[in-house]
């Protein structure tokens, strides 16, 4: 696990030094490779390190009046930037810690350019901003990478499942990443922290009985998860509805989803809290849905007092989840005033119904945000990502099948298959069907698709598929 994520942040590094040149730009030079919403984000962390003091920083950004003038806006609440406050105030501890100790944080040199060109001073060393910035980011993806060996190996039950896993990042990583030429994005300092997620979430699964360390450990990684992050909200939606369709199914019992869902809103209330009160995040479809599965869960043995594993339960409480979910989604929306998150809306209407404003047509004009690319499956194809996988998910498929065939009722063996493996296995696989459907329909979530058919690849090592 080491190895790999040294080994990724070596190659990611690398990738990013080949393409920009980074060490050897002057110091304006390195602030404009920062391009688009990167430079907005850098530029919160620069106002931080340069301001008299830490908390004279980060009032500033908090009493912002140059972003949208004349307002003067909450940047901290708006943009999701507490990776700039962390990162802004490690620097200042470092630089701090080095010059009291006397040890130089940096070494400069003068840069011919040649052609006529004005020779500029280039610093390398982490005490300079730009390269301390990226170097933070750089380190927690490659510590992402060992999370992806454990992940695979916790999951398959193998350490070739890890390997594997990895392999399949790399030979695929300008599907899985962007880190290397878009670092300062939100998903380079969020996605890390879904992987450990997923990671005690499948632990969590695999478990009889729930200990209490293990759900503060689930709620912490969703708050490093969500606060980064806007879109976040929108990948656990789709966690709990892929949870709550296990439930449905009667692979796991409601007690324990609950359990878990209790994590996810004590996590949402901190966030909410951190956020200062951002409502997007309590008017959230994710918001919603919690709400709804644990209403359901409290009135479906009441209401219906037939097996859940009936054909006729799983349509009823589905069908409940779903318009429950949207109901409450719109009416708190119109309660707090809320249309911020409408361009997604928006967007998704779009691709179905060719619906057109501005927002839709600035979005959609990139080409991270159009349908998946033809190329990608042919891709996933070539490094023998997909075949695998496919094949794995009709063995799991199959195994469903085989414990549903008998009038729909669990077969003798699911017991033991409950608080084991098949109950990962079985939300593992609702869970890459979501994420293919949100890769299809926007290019940029092949980010959390690619990644899981990886992590999906390691079962090709179990025992137990």
């Amino acid at each position: 696990a080491a190895f790999a994520g040294v080994l990724h942040w070596y190659h990611i590094t690398t990738l990013f030094e080949n393409d920009r040149h980074f060490s050897h730009l002057s110091t304006l030079e390195r602030e404009m490779a920062f391009r688009t919403e990167m430079g907005l984000y850098y530029s919160y962390f620069k106002i931080i390190i340069e301001a008299p003091s830490f908390w004279n920083g980060v009032w500033a950004i908090m009493n912002d009046r140059l972003t949208e003038y004349p307002l003067v806006i909450n940047t901290l609440q708006r943009f999701n930037l507490y990776p700039e406050v962390v990162l802004a105030s490690w620097y200042r501890m470092y630089t701090a810690m080095m010059d009291f100790l006397g040890v130089p944080t940096k070494t400069c040199w003068t840069v011919n350019r040649g052609k006529g060109l004005s020779p500029v001073e280039s610093c390398e060393g982490l005490g300079d901003p730009a390269s301390f910035y990226v170097a933070v980011i750089f380190l927690l993806n490659g510590l992402m990478m060992s999370l992806f060996f454990i992940y695979g190996t916790y999951l398959s039950g193998s350490r070739l499942g890890g390997l594997i896993t990895v392999m399949c990042f790399f030979f695929n990583h300008g599907e899985c990443t962007r880190v290397m030429w878009t670092p300062p994005l939100r998903e380079s300092f969020s996605y890390p922290f879904l992987v450990l997620q997923m990671l005690l979430l499948t632990y969590i699964l695999r478990i009889p009985n729930i200990n209490t360390g293990s759900l503060i450990a689930l709620c912490v990684s969703n708050i490093f998860f969500m606060l980064p992050w806007q879109f976040a909200q929108f990948v656990l939606l789709t966690q709990i509805a892929s949870l709550f369709a296990v439930c449905i199914m009667g692979y796991i019992d409601s007690c324990k989803l609950q359990k878990i869902l209790t994590a996810h809103m004590v996590s949402l209330v901190v966030c909410f809290i951190l956020m200062f009160g951002n409502s997007m995040l309590l008017t959230s479809y994710y918001a919603a849905s919690l709400l709804v599965i644990w209403g359901i869960l409290e009135l479906s043995p009441k209401v219906l007092k037939s097996s859940r594993r009936e054909v006729y339960v799983w349509v009823v409480e589905g069908c409940a989840w779903l318009f429950g979910t949207v109901t409450l989604k719109y009416l708190t929306s119109l309660a707090f005033g809320i249309a911020d998150d409408a361009h997604i809306g928006n967007i998704l209407k779009s691709k179905f119904i060719g619906y057109k404003d501005f927002d839709t047509l600035m979005y959609t004009c990139a080409a991270e945000f159009d349908f998946m690319e033809k190329e990608t499956p042919v891709r996933y194809t070539k490094t023998l990502l997909l075949p695998v996988v496919l094949v794995v998910f009709g063995v799991i498929i199959k195994r469903v099948i085989v414990c549903l065939r008998d009038k729909l009722k669990v077969c003798k063996y699911a017991s033991l298959w409950f608080v084991g493996f098949f109950l990962q296995l079985v939300y593992h696989v609702l869970q890459l069907l979501a994420y293919s459907v949100l890769a299809i329909l926007i290019m940029r979530l092949k980010l959390f698709l690619t990644p899981h058919l990886c992590v999906m690849a390691s079962l090709a090592c179990s025992k137990q598929v």
